[in-house]
């Protein structure tokens, strides 16, 4: 017997840790940054979108979605990856997920996912804010 687990609330509380953590970062850049890496991510990898996040030009904002996105994949309902301490040791976690189809395809679902909420939430919060 498969068990089935429901990862949207999981991938909702990220996504939205993505947009109100504390950064002096606007909100049209969060979201600048988040549609990128959205993008990065379908057009050349889970890796890539790592790399990405930690080199665009948003040089505050990028890193902490980057540690987000770790911190989702450490997540004991995932259990993806297991706890680093810095972003070299955490890149070369990514590395090895992409080594396994399985994990890759789950990391990818559900980075992709809290991606998706963290932008929808920023155009709510426009909307709220103007």
């Amino acid at each position: 017997m498969s068990v089935r687990l429901n990862l949207e609330p999981l991938c909702a509380e990220y996504g939205m840790k993505l947009v109100d953590c504390e950064s002096s970062t606007k909100l049209t850049d969060k979201e600048n940054v988040i549609n990128r890496a959205l993008g990065v991510l379908a057009e050349n990898g889970f890796y890539a979108m790592s790399v990405y996040l930690l080199s665009c030009s948003q040089k505050e904002y990028g890193p902490r979605v980057f540690d987000t996105v770790m911190d989702l994949l450490r997540d004991e309902t995932l259990a993806l990856t297991a706890s680093r301490r810095n972003r070299v040791e955490a890149l070369d976690d990514i590395r090895k997920i992409t080594e396994s189809l399985p994990r890759l395809v789950l990391a990818r679902r559900v980075t992709e996912q809290a991606l998706t909420f963290a932008r929808y939430h920023c155009k709510a919060k426009h909307r709220t804010e103007a």
